[in-house]
C-alpha cells in the first residue's frame, strides 16, 4: 500500500520578494504531491509523481536564463532573464526597488548597447593577427574602439560588424582602410557627425595642428608656406615670405582634418613645436622664414619685417651660425 503525506516544506527567499514580485512573504510553501509555481521555476513537492520532468525543465530554464521575448511573470530577486527581442537582445536582472513595493528588470548587457571586450582581426598578411579591444555600442552601432596597442593597425575587411564604421575615409558605403590607433578611436562615419564632448581635456603634447596636402613629404620642423598650386603647402624658400603658414609637427596634441587623402603633412598652427632654423637666435626672438629652404631665422637677420612674416617666438637660444633645431611657440607674434 502506498504511503502518502500532506506534509509541506518551506523555502526561504529574499525578504523583499513576494509571490507577485513585490514586497511580501519571505517564504514559499511547497505542498506535498504538488508543483509550486510561485516563481518561474516549478518547485517539486514531496511524493510528487513525475518530478523528473519538472527538474529537467528547471535546469534548462536556468541554463537559458529564462530566454524569451516576454519577461518571466513571477521573478524573484536576483533572477536573470535573457531578453530575446530581435531589436535588443539583452541580459537583465530582476531587482526590487528601495521602496520594496515593486520591481524592475535592470539591463546587464545588450548586443545593441553596452561595452564588450572583443577580438578583431587586422589586415596583416599572410596571417591576420587578433587584437583584443573594448567596443562601446549604442543601438547596434559601434561608437568607439579602445585599443591598448602601441602601433596602428588596420581592421580586416572580413570584420564587417566593425570595419565599415571606422574607415579612414569616413564612408561606410565605399571600401577602404580602417585604421585603429592606441587609445580611443571614435566611429568615423561622416553621416553621424561623431563628436567628443567634455568640460576639460588634457594632452601630453603641446601643439594644435591640421593636415594639408603637400608637394612632397616634409620632415618635422620644416617651415612651410601656402603655395599657388594644386597642393596646399610647400617648404618656405625665401627670406621674409609673407605666405608663411606654420611648422611641420612631430606629435600634435590635436590633429584636425585627419582623414585628408594623398600626400599630406601636419602643420602646427598653435603651440610649441621643434623648428628648423639657421643662424644665431636668442630666446624670445621672433622667427621668420630664411633663404635656407624649410628653415626659419631670427628677425635680427633682416633690417625690416612686419607681423605678416612672423612664424612665432623662440623658446630657446641657438649660438651657432649654421642650421639647427630649437623649440618655437607658433602663432605668437
Amino acid at each position: 500500500m502506498a504511503i502518502t503525506s500532506n506534509t509541506a516544506y518551506t523555502i526561504a527567499r529574499s525578504p523583499l520578494n513576494g509571490t507577485d514580485g513585490t514586497a511580501g512573504t519571505s517564504q514559499i510553501s511547497v505542498q506535498a504531491n504538488d508543483l509550486n509555481v510561485d516563481t518561474t521555476l516549478s518547485l517539486v513537492g514531496k511524493d510528487f509523481i513525475g518530478y523528473g520532468e519538472a527538474i529537467a525543465q528547471n535546469s534548462v530554464k536556468l541554463l537559458e536564463n529564462f530566454a524569451s521575448d516576454t519577461a518571466p511573470v513571477t521573478p524573484t530577486e536576483g533572477q536573470l532573464w535573457w531578453d530575446t527581442t530581435t531589436s535588443n537582445k539583452a541580459l537583465k536582472i530582476w531587482h526590487i526597488t528601495t521602496a520594496g513595493t515593486t520591481g524592475e528588470w535592470l539591463l546587464l548587457h545588450s548586443t545593441q548597447t553596452g561595452n564588450d571586450v572583443v577580438n578583431i582581426l587586422d589586415s596583416a598578411t599572410p596571417t591576420p593577427v587578433s587584437h583584443t579591444v573594448l567596443v562601446h555600442t549604442v543601438k547596434g552601432v559601434p561608437v568607439s574602439i579602445t585599443s591598448d596597442g602601441t602601433a596602428d593597425w588596420v581592421i580586416n575587411p572580413s570584420e564587417t560588424v566593425y570595419e565599415p564604421f571606422f574607415r579612414d575615409s569616413g564612408s561606410t558605403s565605399v571600401a577602404g582602410a580602417a585604421t585603429i590607433g592606441s587609445g580611443i578611436n571614435l566611429n568615423t562615419d561622416s553621416t553621424k557627425a561623431m563628436k567628443f564632448r567634455g568640460t576639460a581635456t588634457y594632452a601630453q603634447y603641446a601643439d594644435v595642428a591640421e593636415l594639408y596636402t603637400s608637394d612632397i613629404e616634409h620632415a618635422p620642423g620644416t617651415v612651410v608656406i601656402l603655395c599657388d598650386s594644386e597642393h596646399d603647402v610647400t617648404d618656405a624658400k625665401n627670406e621674409l615670405d609673407s605666405e608663411v603658414l606654420g611648422i611641420v609637427t612631430t606629435d600634435p596634441a590635436l590633429l584636425m582634418n585627419s582623414m585628408l587623402q594623398g600626400t599630406t603633412v601636419g602643420v602646427a598652427l598653435l603651440g610649441r613645436v621643434p623648428c628648423n632654423v639657421t643662424g644665431i637666435i636668442k630666446k624670445g626672438d621672433r622667427i621668420i622664414s630664411s633663404n635656407l629652404p624649410g628653415h626659419g631665422q631670427s628677425v635680427d637677420a633682416v633690417n625690416e619685417y612686419s607681423w605678416q612674416h612672423v612664424i612665432g617666438r623662440a623658446l630657446e637660444s641657438k649660438t651657432t651660425l649654421g642650421p639647427g633645431t630649437i623649440e618655437v611657440i607658433v602663432g605668437v607674434k
